[in-house]
């Protein structure tokens, strides 16, 4: 038995003449903000000022597409993104080891890492370009 699979799921359905429901609801909310500047200004240029800017920000909401997205979806994030907090603290712990017990240390873990099975190659690999980083900090000294 074979059943239709839906194709095209990602294309909104046209309402409106050309236009989707989405688009034919902002563009009616552009128009109102228009006609209410209208009738508060009438032909003023402060009418002009507030209508134009507004009407542009409207046909850029409803036609404008940027990466394939419209812009209505931008307009959604840009929301959020101006709501939430955008206060990130990173704070670095120092960790502080003497050079007596790093040499120590070094000494017990160096066959055992890399001897066990279960560690993955990526590991292996940042603990072999940190001795190698270290002994270059070693020599480094040496010759001061």
């Amino acid at each position: 038995m074979q059943f239709a699979v839906p194709q095209f799921t990602d294309v909104e359905d046209k309402l409106i003449g050309p236009l989707t429901l989405k688009q034919f609801l902002v563009v009616m909310a552009t128009g109102g903000l228009v006609l209410f500047f209208y009738s508060l200004l009438k032909l003023s240029v402060f009418f002009f000022f507030f209508a134009i800017p507004v009407g542009l920000v409207g046909l850029m909401l409803t036609f404008g597409k940027f990466n394939g997205r419209p812009m209505l979806q931008y307009a959604a994030v840009f929301v959020t993104y101006l709501t939430k907090p955008q206060v990130r603290v990173f704070k670095r712990e120092e960790i502080s080891i003497s050079n007596s017990v790093k040499a120590e240390k070094k000494e017990e873990v160096a066959p055992n890492k890399l001897e066990e099975p279960n560690q993955s190659r990526l590991k292996k690999l940042a603990y072999l370009l940190d001795q190698q980083t270290l002994e270059q900090k070693a020599l480094l000294e040496s010759k001061k």
